[in-house]
């Protein structure tokens, strides 16, 4: 109905209507826009500006539209001249607060708004028309009809778990959201805010004082953006708990405990000095992910009252703080909807964000429960760049249509924008096209998705094809790569060499694909020319190369080590041949050292010009240690050589770190695992079953820092990620373990129809397997660790699997293999899917 009216009432606005063909190009795309065949010419024409409007936005707008006059068009605002720029504050109770009339006749152009927000907004979308590159000498004539589908636009920018961005680079986005129309910024805040009453925990080289969060409050308001204060204020707490002064406030440490008098004095003290700092009406308390509540200091409460009641106490305790500000405070949803009575208790004023990152054909499941129980609520969907090198393009757009549009149907109050840091390889350069997006569906949800790409490049960039976005989704392939699945930021820091005196296996499968397409994508790069935003190229070219090098390596250091073990091979025979085929695998080493060290030395540039140095480090010190690995090797090589030419024999391929083989295939490296169950009797170890305090091993579906007990051990489940490409070594994360253990290992497994797999495993001793709850292979193995030592057939049935790992250990070494020989397998951590 909605749709129907805003048909009717746009069809009425334009009762005389001479179309021309072509496109505005506007980011938000205008709810109605048509073409006409008049022009306003420009170039060197001086233009009467006519507003009595003093709003200081307005003003920002008009100097903005000033300078483009200027430097593009050579035109300029004067008092004589036939061309009038009209802005003018016209009743108009449908165009809402934010909407806008925009009309570009021949010698006019006139922005009609209901209030200086729509003036402000009006003014945003002509400074896009000017800046479209195909718009040298005139303007089209357009009559555009537009305002918001939601009332609050809003993006979230997390800003503690890795980049904390420069007040000045925080200064930029606001300008460029605001020309996107984004009027909301919330950055996700847990340990970088210094107070002056809790200072300790904030880092010095990466935090906002109190004073700074009031300038980006101050300056946004400049640019109609509200900034919404807020701090996370129950899980996710790791980093205060880390500081000694505050150890003792934590639970399990990661959550605040709630059972302490001194956590809510605490909380308070910190809302006190942040809330004063922002204008918005809002604070946003957070309170998601509530991993720990119920482990520790908190078991007993929760023992007593129940999980969600002990959550409900502790929000309510934050309520009638940031009630004391006369706030209202924004939650996330996700414990709400895992306990409905709390739906029925909490306070309806509450502003509920429900998020979800997926790319899901439907949310109501999401957005019901919440719009039923009576809450004002936010859809929140995300562009996601948690542990990836570049951000999900090939998912996130699905997750934000559709999560708007069925938001818009269920009437939310706002949509929210997420942008997630957490690993720290993430650069806010190359998100814009994320924000462009979501910016234009919190505008408007049916917008032509076929036209956005082509917006986005005469928009943003001032480039007249769509060359910058064919950049963009040709990286994203690199997505849909075995080796590059999910563009992972765990991938740049693979083990790829053998430990002195070992043997290393390394896959060559699509790495040909990965140099490929990063070759494609630097030849696209080469030829863009953008007129604006153009250090974004910049950071293209750093992921570009980052592929590249990471691709090239892998055959440069394949055939070094092909090229060393033929030189131990005829050195008896051609020394000289020998000495050559050395000097050969020095030089590939030295090429794979220089492309690693310009990559890390870029990344720590285009980390700069954004964010504070604090968390720099936990990428520049990965590809320091790789480096230096591969300085050991050309170290080692040069001694081999030393040798040589010393008339001895060369060092073996495995003193040198060269004993590479190719890998078979894709492993299972990424599992949920628990800490290892001790001190058990020598015989039948599998036989127990020791997850029955959590349900038992045929109903085991363990989330992430999930605990349990067996025979008082607590236990708990974590994620584990191995070095290795193909064995699941349980001593590198458990180096002190005893004989006469136990581990467990669990992973999803996902088909997208009822089918039947070889599986492939090796072990030290006795391993079982569990599917769906199912013993399905057991085994004793064999003392010394064979990789692929058994293969057995897995029934799967559509949808998603529990695999469930259980493996015995006495001594030695404590090694687990496992693959699908003849599928093709991605996964993201230890959620594995098979693809046709």
């Amino acid at each position: 109905m909605k749709k129907i009216l805003l048909q009717i009432f746009t069809v009425l606005l334009f009762t005389t209507q001479i179309i021309a063909s072509g496109d505005l190009n506007i980011i938000p795309e205008p709810k109605k826009w048509e073409l006409t065949k008049e022009k306003f010419n420009l170039g060197e024409r001086t233009i009467v500006l006519s507003s009595e409007i003093k709003n200081k936005s307005v003003t920002i707008a008009l100097d903005e539209i000033k300078e483009i006059l200027k430097t593009k068009f050579n035109s300029s605002f004067g008092v004589n001249g036939q061309a009038k720029l009209i802005l003018k504050i016209e009743q108009n109770k449908k165009l809402g607060e934010e909407g806008y009339k925009l009309n570009i006749e021949a010698d006019k152009i006139e922005i009609l708004a209901a209030g200086e927000k729509g003036i402000f907004y009006g003014l945003q979308s002509l400074k896009q028309i000017m800046k479209n590159p195909e718009n040298k000498t005139s303007l089209p004539g357009c009559r555009v009809v537009d305002f918001p589908d939601y009332k609050i636009r809003a993006i979230s920018d997390d800003i503690s778990r890795g980049p904390i961005p420069i007040l000045d680079f925080m200064k930029k986005q606001i300008r460029k959201l605001a020309e996107l129309k984004v009027n909301t910024i919330i950055h996700y805040v847990e340990h970088v805010v210094k107070t002056k009453k809790h200072p300790a925990f904030a880092p010095d080289d990466g935090s906002l004082t109190i004073e700074e969060w009031k300038e980006i409050a101050d300056y946004a308001l400049d640019y109609n953006v509200m900034i919404v204060g807020g701090f996370q204020s129950f899980g996710h707490f790791n980093k205060i708990l880390e500081t000694p002064e505050y150890a003792h406030l934590g639970e399990s440490g990661s959550l605040i405990s709630p059972v302490l008098d001194e956590s809510y004095k605490f909380l308070e003290d910190i809302y006190d000095e942040m809330i004063p700092a922002f204008h918005s009406p809002y604070f946003n308390i957070n309170c998601d992910e509530t991993f720990d509540l119920g482990k520790e200091k908190s078991k007993e409460l929760v023992d007593k009252i129940g999980y969600a009641e002990v959550y409900y106490q502790h929000i309510m305790k934050l309520y009638n703080i940031v009630k004391k500000h006369n706030k209202q405070v924004i939650m996330w949803g996700d414990i709400l909807l895992e306990y409905p009575e709390l739906l029925e208790k909490l306070p309806k004023d509450i502003i509920v964000g429900t998020w979800n990152y997926d790319p899901l054909d439907n949310f109501d499941k999401l957005i019901k429960p919440i719009k039923e129980a009576g809450f004002e609520f936010w859809v929140v969907p995300g562009l996601l760049n948690s542990r990836r090198v570049y951000p999900n393009y090939y998912q996130a757009p699905k997750n934000i249509q559709n999560f708007c549009r069925d938001g818009l149907k269920y009437n939310a109050a706002g949509m929210m924008n997420c942008f997630w840091d957490d690993g720290g390889a993430s650069l806010f350069s190359l998100d814009w096209y994320g924000a462009a997006y979501g910016a234009e569906k919190g505008w408007n949800v049916f917008s032509d998705n076929k036209t956005f790409d082509e917006r986005v490049n005469k928009t943003i960039y001032g480039i007249t094809d769509n060359s910058f976005t064919d950049i963009m989704w040709k990286l994203s392939e690199l997505a849909k790569l075995e080796p590059t699945d999910a563009l992972n930021d765990k991938v740049p820091f693979e083990k790829i060499l053998p430990d002195a005196g070992k043997d290393l296996k390394l896959s060559l499968a699509e790495w040909d694909q990965v140099l490929k397409i990063a070759k494609e994508a630097n030849e696209i790069l080469l030829n863009t020319k953008p007129l604006y935003n153009k250090e974004e190229l910049e950071y293209h070219q750093f992921i570009i190369n980052v592929y590249s090098a990471l691709a090239q390596e892998r055959f440069d250091l394949f055939e070094a080590a092909t090229l060393y073990k033929e030189a131990v091979k005829i050195q008896k025979e051609d020394l000289f041949g020998a000495r050559e085929l050395v000097l050969k695998s020095i030089k590939l080493i030295t090429e794979i050292i220089s492309r690693q060290q310009k990559n890390r030395d870029q990344f720590e540039i285009l980390w700069l010009k954004e964010n504070h140095t604090y968390a720099v480090e936990w990428i520049t010190n990965k590809y320091d240690e790789k480096i230096k690995e591969f300085l050991d090797v050309k170290k080692k090589l040069f001694s081999s050589l030393r040798k040589l030419d010393s008339s001895e024999k060369l060092l073996s391929a495995k003193d040198v770190r060269l004993s590479i083989t190719k890998l078979p295939g894709k492993y299972f490296t990424q599992w949920m695992m628990i800490n290892p169950i001790t001190d058990l009797p020598e015989e039948n170890l599998l036989t127990p079953d020791y997850l029955e305090d959590m349900g038992g091993e045929e109903t085991a579906k363990p989330k992430v820092t999930q605990e349990f007990y067996y025979k008082g051990q607590k236990l708990r489940w974590r994620r584990f990620v191995s070095s290795n490409p193909d064995i699941t070594d349980v001593k590198e994360r458990y180096a002190d373990v005893k004989g006469n253990s136990v581990i467990y290992l669990f992973a999803n497994l996902s088909v997208e129809n009822d089918t039947s797999v070889t599986a492939s495993v090796g072990q030290d001793e006795e391993i079982e397997i569990f599917l769906n709850g199912k013993s399905v292979y057991k085994n004793s193995g064999s003392s010394d660790f064979v990789v692929d030592y058994k293969t057995f057939k897995l029934d799967l049935p559509k949808g998603k699997n529990n695999l469930l790992i259980k493996s015995s250990y006495k001594k030695g070494d404590w090694n687990i293999s496992f693959r699908l020989p003849e599928s093709k397998v991605r996964n993201s951590k230890n959620r594995y899917r098979i693809i046709r």
